[in-house]
């Protein structure tokens, strides 16, 4: 399986979240192959499209899978995101192509390039390197969950069971 990530900018090396994403690409890449594509000079909506559509054919994927993220997407637990990764996976897949909008979100177009799968990481507003960040951790807990790696726990939060407890009573 290889995963591509499709943004319209990078994060600069000055961001107080570059570290954690270049950790989580390396973390991610010993599980399996790993890209990060952006463009080399800043884009504007309007262009939005025509990066998308260039890179989306650059990659030679016959309607591949895209899984673009969008705050009216699925929701979904972080098991849940890697039985679907595993069921992309099993069914074939050979890549899984990640997209990620800017300010203003992804082009409505980007439906024409591929299978589209809308995932929300939140119903919450999330600056976009925040946003990337958040799935580079959430793609590597998904391969960690898949290996049985002990990253993730898996049980219900202190807090959660104090909650539930109190109100079964």
């Amino acid at each position: 399986m290889r995963y591509v990530f499709i943004t319209p900018w990078k994060i600069p090396q000055q961001s107080y979240l570059y570290d954690f994403v270049n950790e989580f690409q390396s973390r991610i890449s010993k599980f399996t192959s790993i890209t990060h594509i952006y463009p080399t000079s800043p884009i504007n909506q309007n262009e939005l499209y025509a990066f998308y559509a260039k890179e989306f054919k650059k990659l030679s994927v016959e309607n591949p899978l895209c899984i673009a993220f969008d705050e009216n997407g699925k929701n979904s637990s972080s098991a849940e995101f890697a039985k679907s990764l595993d069921q992309y996976e099993s069914r074939g897949e050979k890549m899984i192509i990640f997209c990620l909008g800017g300010a203003y979100g992804l082009p409505a177009e980007l439906k024409s390039l591929g299978r589209i799968q809308l995932i929300s990481l939140s119903q919450m507003t999330f600056p976009h390197e925040l946003a990337f960040a958040v799935l580079l951790e959430q793609v590597y807990r998904a391969r960690c969950i898949l290996s049985n790696h002990p990253y993730h726990h898996g049980e219900i939060s202190s807090l959660a069971k104090s909650h539930f407890i109190k109100n079964k009573s």
